[in-house]
């Protein structure tokens, strides 16, 4: 009998429950890790069930918007979708950087046509660039990463409270998403700076080698040869570096989901 009470207060707050769930299902699309398909569907939706329960309880979650009708409760789950989609995807895209740089490094070392399935995206990879993608990843777990940005979710909620959302119009998240999608292949570019420089040096050195001996096959030699260089570089000057590639990109996709969640606000909050 004792339950009746706090039964009652729960059915009574089910649609802001929900609408916490909506958005805990969609920050799970895209968070690292979580998002792999190596993860089976079931435990995914039990965990952010379990996520968005914890959330809800937890006593910082606030509603300022109206779901009595139909169409302004299906508005609210749009918004609230919308809001843990965009940050879920923000950390996704950071971390692609590396994935990028793995597709440079790849078509200077003459590997962009072996691309592999990537068990947790499920999706066609680099192979360099899935290599550094995995080892960032458990350095993520590791590092207990994962849980700072489910924590940093956990307080968009008081941040942003259900149904604040200011998505449609919101021109300033629009141009800082374009922004940082231009930074971020700069980026890329710059993680994999070292093997490019080598290995341009390379080519370099085999073009000057094919018009010094003509009867040489540049393509017989050329290849393994850019390999076996790539493969050695890799393990000289980016295997050390890969502590602080990951700090850096946590850095920056932390502060990236505060951006969001910040300029997801309303100015009359």
């Amino acid at each position: 009998m004792e339950s009746l009470p706090i039964i009652a207060a729960f059915y009574e707050q089910i649609d802001v429950f929900m609408l916490v769930l909506v958005r805990t299902l969609a920050f799970f699309i895209f968070l690292p890790v979580i998002s792999g398909m190596s993860i089976p569907m079931l435990v995914r939706l039990l965990l952010a069930v379990v996520v968005g329960a914890s959330i809800f309880s937890s006593g910082i979650v606030t509603a300022v918007v109206a779901t009595e009708t139909l169409p302004a409760f299906t508005l609210a789950i749009l918004t609230e979708f919308l809001a843990g989609l965009m940050m879920s995807y923000i950390i996704y895209f950071v971390f692609s950087i590396i994935l990028y740089a793995g597709q440079v490094i790849d078509f200077m070392m003459g590997l962009a046509m072996v691309n592999m399935v990537d068990p947790l995206l499920q999706i066609q990879v680099p192979i360099v660039g899935n290599l550094f993608f995995m080892a960032i990843m458990a350095l993520m777990v590791v590092t207990d990463g994962l849980a700072n940005f489910m924590w940093a979710f956990m307080i968009s909620f008081e941040i942003l409270p259900i149904g604040a959302a200011f998505i449609l119009g919101n021109q300033p998240i629009i141009e800082f998403i374009v922004l940082q999608m231009t930074t971020f292949v700069i980026m890329g570019v710059q993680i994999a700076v070292p093997i490019i420089g080598a290995l341009t040096i390379i080519n370099v050195a085999l073009g000057v080698m094919v018009k010094a001996a003509p009867q040489m096959n540049v393509f017989v030699v050329g290849m393994p040869l850019k390999i076996i260089i790539g493969f050695f570089l890799l393990l000289t000057t980016m295997a050390g570096p890969v502590n602080r590639i990951y700090r850096y990109l946590f850095t920056l996709a932390y502060d990236s989901l505060a951006e969001i969640i910040w300029g997801l606000r309303p100015d009359g909050l």
